[in-house]
């Protein structure tokens, strides 16, 4: 049950061509690319880290923004050349307000990517939902069990549309799509946390991940009036409600074990070599939590390809000279993964035989 392979921090060692390229010091092909396409959104959560500055100073994010479909398209088919693996469109806004997103799922099937996606599920119906059957996984959020508080946190009246949209498509999605949702727990939804999984399970989706809020300020002093009511839910609806067919993935209870200042036990930050991200801006960024910031800023698209700035000697200096000990002070998606490879990369080579 704890090993659920779509969130399985080991998954990045099946890909043994790029780390043995790292292991002899070579800039190696991106595995995985985050895409946000559009910065254009349909709805307005409270806790958009993109619309508002509640998370990080110094982003800037222009809501009308869009990348140019030519630029993206002309991206793809080098990405596709350079043996990318897998893309994923994501927010930025909603990627099913793209305007040309129909575009793009065609254009990844055809050329061959794993891919998936991050929605709200307001627009996942008709055309885009038949686009995204096939893609390996698609996650819903949903941080509500009812209308009502599902209004207030998004500022839209579409709870039963998102609703019919997410059942619908658990119908019709093809069997190796796996269909999540995303809960991020605040104190406004903290008392609904067992209601929403139980939720989920209903709808006919394969998992749901619960992680609280991102804020800047001390954790804790959020999460201490909810802690113990969400733990409680958090618990009762894994002994209730999981089963083979139907995971929770606890994110909340991890990052509240975490120390308030996030400090790295590592400086570098491997995942840099292997994964990266296309803003709606047409920039290249380094990681999610740098998108649209200064600090995260590689190269723009509009300028060079992305092999000219993924492999340029500036790029490489940039993401190897990074000390994510000193620069990345928050919770970092990735931190398992980091840990992790540089173990590996640390590991005393006279040793390596006696396993």
């Amino acid at each position: 049950m704890n090993n659920y392979s779509p969130y399985n921090e080991l998954k990045v060692f099946h890909h043994i061509d790029r780390i043995e390229g790292l292991l002899d010091g070579k800039r190696v092909a991106p595995i995985y690319i985050r895409i946000k396409p559009t910065n254009v959104c349909n709805q307005n959560c409270f806790y958009c880290v993109y619309a508002n500055d509640q998370v990080y100073d110094g982003r800037i994010v222009d809501k009308r923004e869009s990348i140019e479909w030519n630029c993206l398209e002309k991206t793809l088919y080098e990405l596709a050349d350079m043996d990318v693996k897998a893309v994923t469109f994501s927010g930025g806004g909603e990627p099913l307000c793209y305007h040309s997103i129909q575009k793009a799922l065609e254009l990844v099937q055809k050329l061959g990517f794993n891919y998936s996606m991050i929605s709200n599920g307001q627009a996942l119906e008709g055309e885009n939902a038949e686009l995204l059957r096939n893609a390996k996984w698609v996650r819903i959020s949903l941080d509500s069990s009812q209308a009502n508080s599902y209004e207030r946190s998004r500022k839209v009246n579409t709870y039963h549309k998102v609703i019919k949209n997410i059942e619908q498509f658990a119908k019709y999605k093809k069997d190796d799509c796996t269909l999540g949702i995303n809960c991020v727990i605040t104190k406004e939804n903290a008392m609904e946390i067992y209601d929403i999984c139980k939720l989920a399970k209903g709808l006919g989706t394969d998992n749901i991940k619960l992680s609280p809020l991102m804020i800047k300020k001390n954790e804790d002093e959020y999460h201490n009036g909810i802690k113990c009511l969400v733990s409680e839910q958090i618990a009762k609806a894994k002994e209730e409600l999981e089963n083979e067919s139907f995971r929770i993935v606890d994110k909340y209870t991890d990052d509240m074990a975490m120390t308030n200042s996030f400090v790295k036990s590592y400086k570098r930050c491997v995942m840099q070599e292997f994964f990266t991200v296309i803003a709606a801006d047409s920039k290249v960024y380094r990681c999610h939590q740098r998108a649209y910031m200064k600090s995260g800023f590689l190269g723009d698209l509009l300028e060079k390809s992305f092999r000219e700035i993924w492999f340029s000697e500036e790029t490489v200096k940039l993401v190897r000279e990074y000390n994510a000990c000193q620069q990345c002070r928050f919770r970092c998606a990735f931190d398992e993964r980091n840990i992790l490879l540089n173990d590996f990369l640390n590991i005393d080579e006279n040793h390596i035989n006696f396993i």
